[in-house]
């Protein structure tokens, strides 16, 4: 009897272990198959916009924003490179600033190539100017231009140089 009791309390185990069994079968199926609805909508979406994107391309002023946005930066340096006239406005900044004059001057591509002229002063030598100007606009942080490396002079009372800026 109390053989058949122990086969009996066994079989209820078993039979609870497998109720279980099939009922976790069964909850993880049916997860599965939700993930699945689920990950097959969000797939069938992102083909709805894929599409939906592609036939928006085809618009002529959504190609030029492309164009525009893949260009960006080269668009901003030539722009950057093309205010003449702020340039301009600078150089005549320099000459009140520094008391230079400038002869001539040549802009192209960022750079502008010029010569300096600084008259005979009797306050200051025209050497003592020469130097303060280049000093004092190489390490002025507001300054449109690096100012390139000077590398002859001509100098009596007055001085005249060369020099080229380039943009920052």
């Amino acid at each position: 009897m109390e053989l058949q009791e122990e086969s009996t309390n066994l079989h209820k185990i078993w039979y609870i272990f497998l109720f279980v069994s099939i009922a976790l079968v069964v909850s993880l199926f049916s997860f599965n198959f939700y993930l699945e609805t689920k990950l097959s909508s969000l797939q069938d979406k992102i083909t709805k916009y894929d599409n939906s994107i592609k036939e928006k391309q085809k618009d002529k002023s959504i190609q030029v924003y492309d164009l525009l946005k893949e260009n960006k930066i080269l668009i901003e340096n030539l722009d950057k490179k093309s205010q003449i006239n702020k340039f301009i406005y600078h150089i005549r900044e320099i000459q009140n600033t520094y008391s230079v004059s400038f002869k001539w001057f040549s802009y192209s591509n960022g750079e502008i190539a010029t010569s300096v002229y600084i008259p005979f002063s009797t306050d200051m030598s025209a050497a003592n100017r020469a130097s303060y100007f280049i000093k004092t606009y190489r390490e002025d942080k507001n300054s449109l231009f690096n100012l390139d490396f000077i590398n002859s002079f001509n100098w009596y009372d007055s001085m005249t140089f060369n020099v080229n800026f380039k943009l920052k």
